[in-house]
């Protein structure tokens, strides 16, 4: 099974995801009868395209970003040209803007319109129009898949989707920032401010210059925004949760939670309570009997309530660019091989 494949972004995941179907290569062909033709990649300063497939180990050595995109094409001897999105599948990676959308909501779109299986990475599109691109999907017959916009590495979307079919979902709780469970696990095994704590997880590659996103709640919000609508029937947009993140938290919180046995988290929840949908993020103080009390570090965790199966618990997942990549290439796998 031959498939043409269009990235659109080629920063730090698109990157690690050229990486994996580079190195996987053999795999999906044996494993999978599926072979991956990248036929073209869009950055913000233009896109490559190759018919015959973008030579893959050669993109990889001019670092990411557009102007790595830029010297392939001039070392390949190709035009960097307008955006066409034109393939079977669009992996959309692009930064994620939860303001509109843009500009991943337009190639989600028009690749949906054209019935193209898409694999959305960036959260923006599907935040802020979750409905209207549900929709097109369904009325174009193409599959879309996010596990990379819901926790990446960590099974949210999958256990929802295929472990828990036919369950009635009636909650859901998760830590699903590794960057904020890291912040508050350093601050209270080493006693950090949360500047601090914030300033060494940038140092170590595993907050972002600008944090905010992570720091603030947003990136949670977006995620269990995703989740509630998926599997709680709601229509929800981020002006209807309501977000604290952990940016407030001082030491003297932490040592008020340690001294009750607990511990401080970021918690992301959606519950079902009589018939309306209640959905929030902000830190929690969790007791050693919570199922994610031992969820620290960079990890993550969820638990879905449900009517017919009890809780179900899932901690663990990476929280880096080659994890959302995998994620990535899982969904690719599953959009071709699960019909």
């Amino acid at each position: 099974m031959k498939k043409d494949l269009i990235i659109s972004g080629y920063g730090n995941v698109a990157k690690e995801l050229v990486k994996l179907l580079s190195e996987k290569e053999e795999m999906l062909k044996n494993t999978y009868d599926l072979e991956i033709k990248v036929c073209g990649i869009i950055g913000s300063k233009g896109m490559i395209a190759q018919d015959e497939g973008i030579q893959l180990e050669a993109l990889l050595n001019y670092g990411n970003g557009s102007d790595a995109l830029l010297q392939y094409a001039v070392d390949m001897h190709i035009p960097l040209q307008q955006a066409n999105i034109n393939g079977d599948i669009l992996v959309e990676c692009s930064p994620t803007n939860i303001v509109n959308g843009e500009p991943g909501k337009t190639y989600i779109i028009d690749a949906l319109s054209q019935g193209m299986d898409v694999i959305a990475v960036s959260k923006g599109a599907l935040v802020t129009s979750f409905e209207e691109v549900m929709e097109l999907a369904n009325q174009h017959g193409a599959k879309l898949k996010y596990s990379g916009a819901t926790a990446a590495a960590l099974p949210t979307l999958d256990i929802g989707e295929y472990s828990l079919a036919g369950s009635t979902i009636t909650s859901i709780v998760g830590i699903l920032n590794g960057t904020s469970n890291y912040i508050l696990s350093s601050m209270a095994e080493e006693q950090l401010s949360f500047k601090q704590a914030l300033k060494n997880a940038q140092e170590k590659g595993i907050a972002e210059a600008n944090a905010d996103m992570d720091v603030k709640g947003f990136d949670s919000a977006c995620k269990i925004l995703l989740l509630a609508n998926r599997f709680l029937g709601t229509k929800l947009a981020l002006r209807d949760i309501k977000i604290s993140g952990i940016n407030e938290i001082a030491i003297e919180h932490l040592s008020v939670a340690q001294a009750e046995g607990k511990k401080l988290k970021l918690i992301a929840q959606a519950a079902l309570h009589e018939g309306k949908a209640i959905v929030q993020v902000k830190p929690i103080m969790l007791s050693k009997e919570h199922p994610l009390f031992h969820v620290d570090g960079t990890n993550k965790g969820i638990v879905f309530e449900t009517k017919e199966m009890g809780a179900i618990c899932v901690t663990g997942g990476a929280s880096h660019p080659r994890a959302a990549a995998a994620a990535a290439l899982k969904d690719l796998i599953n959009a071709v091989c699960l019909r």
